[in-house]
Parts: C-alpha cells; sequence; structure tokens
C-alpha cells in the first residue's frame, strides 16, 4: 500500500526542535498529550521517487508512528527525496530526522568513501533498524543478446543517476568485469523513470536498478517493453562482493515478474533506517516501538515487507552504531544483549 505524498508546509527551522523539545521533555516523565503545531511534523523522513520501495517504507513507518499521536503528541511525515545520497547530506544537514539509506551507501559514509570523500566521515549516523532487500537488477532486451552480465560489453546501457545507488553500484560492477565506458557503444546516467523511458524506446538496450521486489518499472519494462531480468554473478562478482562486505547474495524469485519463471541470482543489500545522533532516544524508541509493535501490520503494508523477520532488522547495517533509543527498545524485548 502507498501513501499518497503529503504537501505539508515545512516549518521555520528554529520551530519544529522547539516544538519537538516540549513534546520530548513530556516522554520523557511519560505525559502524553502534547500540544503539537497543526501541520508541522515533528519527524520528516526522507525516502526517494515514488517508484522505489523506500517511498513506501517511509510511509508506513509514519503511518504506524502517527496512530499513537494522541499518546506521545509527535508527528511524522515522509518525504519524496533524490534517493541516498540526499538523504545522508539531508541528514547531516539537520533538513530531516530519518532517512532511508542502503546499508553500502551508508559504510560509504561512515568511511567517508566517494561520493562522501570531500565530507568529514559521518561518524553521528544511527541505525534504527534495517528493512526490505534493495537488489541489484539488470534488466535487458530480450533480443539484445544479453543472456549474462559479461555480455554488456558492446551495448548501449543505462547506468543510473549520478549520486544513485544504481550508478554507484553499476560503477561497482563494471570495474568487476574489467570494463570502462569506451567498451559500450552507448552510456547514459538517467534517473529511474527516465531510463525506463529510454529503454521501452529502444534507445537502450540494458538498464539497471537497485530496489526492492516486486517494483512497478520493472513489471512496465519487463511487461510492456520487452524486458528480461539477467543474472548478474560470475567470478568477478564474486572478488566484489568480497571486497565490499556490505553485499550479500540475493535472489529474484521465479515469477516475480511472468518473463522469468526461473529464479535470478543477482547481489544486494539492505535498506537502512537511519538517524543521526541528534535524534533524541526517547522519539527513536517510538519510531522503533510503532513498527515492532505492529510488526504484522507493517509486513502487509507493501509485498516487499512481507518475508522480513525480527531477527534480520535487527542486526546491524553499513558500520554504523545502533541508535541508543533503538537498542533500549530491542534490550526490553530480548532482542539485544
Amino acid at each position: 500500500m502507498r501513501s499518497r505524498p503529503r504537501r505539508i508546509p515545512r516549518p521555520r527551522r528554529w520551530a519544529r526542535p522547539l516544538v519537538m523539545a516540549g513534546c520530548i521533555a513530556a516522554l520523557a516523565v511519560g505525559e502524553w498529550g502534547c500540544a503539537q503545531v497543526r501541520g508541522r511534523p515533528d519527524v520528516v523522513i526522507g525516502t526517494a521517487s515514488p517508484a522505489d520501495v523506500d517511498y513506501p517504507l517511509g510511509g508506513s513507518i509514519c503511518r504506524l508512528f502517527n496512530l499513537d499521536t494522541p499518546r506521545h503528541g509527535l508527528r511524522c511525515a515522509e518525504e519524496l527525496s533524490a534517493g541516498s545520497v540526499a538523504n545522508i547530506q539531508s541528514l547531516r544537514s539537520g533538513d530531516i530526522e530519518i532517512g532511508i539509506v542502503p546499508s553500502d551507501v551508508l559504510a560509504d559514509a561512515v568511511a567517508g568513501h566517494p561520493p562522501f570523500a570531500a565530507a568529514n566521515p559521518a561518524v553521528d549516523l544511527r541505525v534504527l533498524f534495517a528493512g526490505h532487500a534493495d537488489i541489484f537488477t539488470l534488466i535487458a532486451h530480450q533480443g539484445a543478446g544479453i543472456r549474462a552480465v559479461a555480455d554488456l560489453r558492446g551495448k548501449r546501457i543505462g547506468i543510473g543517476d549520478p549520486g544513485s545507488r544504481q550508478r554507484i553500484n553499476m560503477g561497482r560492477v563494471l570495474a568487476a568485469l574489467g570494463l570502462m565506458r569506451g567498451d559500450f557503444t552507448v552510456v547514459r546516467e538517467l534517473s529511474p523513470a527516465e531510463q525506463n523511458r529510454a529503454f521501452c524506446a529502444d534507445e537502450l538496450d540494458a538498464i539497471v536498478y537497485s530496489v526492492g521486489h516486486p517494483n512497478g518499472l520493472i513489471r512496465d519494462a519487463t511487461a510492456t517493453c520487452h524486458g528480461m531480468l539477467v543474472a548478474v554473478e560470475g567470478p568477478g562478482i564474486d572478488r566484489m562482493l568480497s571486497e565490499f562486505r556490505e553485499y550479500e547474495r540475493a535472489v529474484i524469485p521465479g515469477g516475480t515478474y511472468p518473463v522469468n519463471p526461473a529464479d535470478v541470482r543477482t547481489f544486494g543489500v539492505r535498506a537502512a533506517v537511519v538517524a543521526t545522533a541528534r535524534l533524541p532516544d526517547a522519539v527513536a524508541y517510538e519510531i522503533v516501538r510503532a513498527v515492532f509493535d505492529n510488526f504484522d501490520d507493517f509486513r502487509r503494508l507493501h509485498p516487499a515487507f512481507e518475508a522480513l523477520s525480527v531477527a534480520e532488522m535487527v542486526r546491524p547495517a553499513g558500520g554504523a552504531p545502533v541508535h541508543p533509543g533503538a537498542a533500549r527498545y530491542y534490550r526490553e524485548n530480548g532482542w539485544l544483549p
């Protein structure tokens, strides 16, 4: 289920922290019903584009969190964003309280690796919990002669827009295969929707996504534009997975898209729900509580959440520590020592 984007006016930078401070004080002493300024969310979650599973993940968290607004007095809203790199930047600048970031991008931010090399390592990032698998997905035209990732040489490819996780992951895949831009007839850096349009117009032979499944854009590319999913595996990919420990092997189950009746082997990461150390412990606790106290309802809010388990959601992600407020909830439930 995907909630509609909320067009909520943002408060002045000083207003929301002041309102939240009063509510946090109430949380700390067990007093509920803090007065809230109408229409101004206390917790803004940076997600991605509407076609990405990260967007309904943010909406699902807010939906469950807002059920308890009469008790804790806080409001949450999801916000569209340019993706994971933008979410890291917005977290560090204080423009959002929570961001959804794949574990590979989170690891780069924590270590200060590109595309974050120009900034200091983001050692203030804290994980609330992990989410669905973001799976690297290669789609090729059925008539392009691409049956394995190594067959991309000499083709027209889309590698994702700059700063996106598609672009970062595809760069690592190409490096693992020993391929450079000159090995392709066309290389384009497009947003998810733009690359789908180029693929369907037969301007590209192959495009890539790093997404949760099922995904609407991939369904469109395979159902109406003669696309098919291609496995991403082999010795070069094995070496890449050994180097980048944040990745894990992944399988897109056969039948997820009718054109691929058999399983498709590839790799992926986990989406991480991330805050900074500035997020008050009481607020982090309430966000985590909203999801896990309503876990069955949460898993029903999107097909990508159905297979999630508590065990995989509370494990570390991306080299960032667990937020103390989240850790408190986990210890209360016996999930952390």
